[in-house]
């Protein structure tokens, strides 16, 4: 079988043991198979020492012994720490799952809480507008009670009246409306647009409670989504801390023990460096406004979803052509310079900001992939579609995306991962 062009780190260690289990002797100049002719002249009963090694050098049965011992002492290390790194891919996973879920929720409360802040307001300028017309109404209907008094009209009319002017109870209040009714048609229709402020008045107040309720609700949960995220996400970035170590003893156990102090502590430098600079980054994420352009920050909450100007957005400097929210581009900047750490290459961008028309197109070509025009991702400047083996939910860069992107706010979305129906494993989203 023709051996692969990108030997392994475990495989190379293994080759290392097998070749200091089978090939030592040799190496030594011990010879193998058919003893080696004496040479012309010597007795029988002492055979010569090859010339390769003086015969004090020569090693003992002990000493070969020995080395065989500690070479399978060296295979039995390697092959714990390839199940230790087994366990802890596992282990990674599971918390990427569990941030993307929990970054996932936290994005879709805060949308909700939003949703419902603006019902809330709708329903307070409805509120105001039917009170407003409240008050007309009665100004109104004093005007009537003042006549139906000089004019001598039914006490239960203009007691009515009254209760209504003095917001009375509701069986007063319809007793007032049917004696206004009386008094004559021509008022009829300022007495129904009463009848009718009462009931958007009523309607009002109880939608914008609600409302206000569900705001209320959709921001708790979005708090403790984020907590739990952010909980979440520094258990991942100690899983991978740890997978570093790992991936460096799996490497390096059947080398010799300097060697293998040494990749350990360049693994734990490496996986500290890079534990320090997110939380660095993180920490001057704080700064970074939401939004905006890259030179001031503005805001971008005057533009619809795909009419935003790309003079508004952020360039992406490894993806020449591509344009994002300003905190979604720096973010996916030191995503990318984690990659490219582990591949050695920038991450494939094959779309990011896409415009209402564009999203009309990529609707018209793909009905049953694209969203809604003036509903993507893709028209806020927070989604991206990546290649070069992303796309493929099985590759090497996938998983690393899986069990890194979050630690940088990116996720697959769960719709995204469902094999079985809408499966965009190309698709990632910037959650903030």
């Amino acid at each position: 079988m023709p051996s692969s062009p990108a030997r392994s780190p475990l495989r190379s260690a293994l080759l290392l043991v097998a070749a200091a289990t089978s090939t030592g002797c040799l190496a030594l100049g011990v010879t193998t198979g058919a003893a080696a002719a004496p040479p012309a002249g010597a007795s029988a009963a002492a055979p010569a020492v090859p010339a390769a090694v003086p015969a004090d050098d020569a090693p003992t049965q002990a000493e070969l012994d020995q080395a065989r011992e500690q070479a399978a002492r060296s295979a039995a290390q390697l092959a714990q720490a390839q199940a230790d790194l087994a366990a802890a891919q596992g282990r990674l996973d599971d918390l990427a799952a569990r941030a993307g879920a929990a970054l996932e929720t936290y994005q879709q409360a805060v949308e909700a809480k939003d949703a419902a802040v603006r019902e809330e307001a709708a329903q307070r300028d409805r509120l105001a507008q039917a009170e407003a017309t409240l008050a007309e109404g009665k100004k109104d209907l004093g005007q009537w009670a003042s006549e139906a008094y000089r004019g001598a009209a039914s006490l239960t009319e203009y007691s009515g009246l009254v209760s209504v002017l003095k917001g009375g109870a509701t069986d007063d209040t319809a007793t007032a409306i049917a004696s206004a009714k009386r008094i004559g048609d021509g008022r009829s229709n300022a007495v129904e647009a009463y009848e009718e402020a009462q009931r958007v008045q009523a309607d009002a107040t109880a939608k914008a409670a609600a409302a206000a309720e569900e705001a209320r609700e959709q921001a708790e949960i979005a708090t403790d989504a984020k907590h739990r995220a952010d909980a979440l996400v520094a258990q991942q970035r100690t899983q991978v801390q740890e997978l570093a170590v790992l991936q460096a003893a799996a490497a390096g156990t059947a080398a010799s023990d300097s060697d293998r102090a040494t990749n350990l502590a360049a693994a734990k430098a490496a996986a500290d460096a890079a534990a320090a600079a997110y939380a660095a980054s993180a920490a001057a994420g704080a700064l970074i406004p939401v939004g905006g352009d890259c030179a001031t920050g503005g805001s971008l909450s005057g533009y619809g979803n795909g009419l935003i100007p790309r003079s508004a957005l952020c360039p992406l400097a490894s993806a020449p052509g591509h344009v994002l929210r300003s905190d979604a581009a720096n973010a996916f900047a030191a995503l990318n310079e984690a990659y490219a750490a582990q591949f050695g290459e920038n991450i494939s961008v094959t779309d990011s900001y896409r415009t209402l028309a564009e999203q009309i197109d990529v609707k018209a070509r793909k009905p049953t992939l694209a969203a809604k025009p003036g509903t993507s991702r893709h028209g806020l400047g927070i989604a991206v579609d990546l290649g070069d083996g992303i796309q493929n939910a099985d590759s090497a860069q996938h998983q690393w995306m899986d069990r890194n992107a979050a630690l940088y706010g990116w996720i697959n979305p769960a719709w995204a991962q469902n094999r079985g129906g809408q499966f965009e494993p190309w698709h990632w989203e910037f959650t903030g």
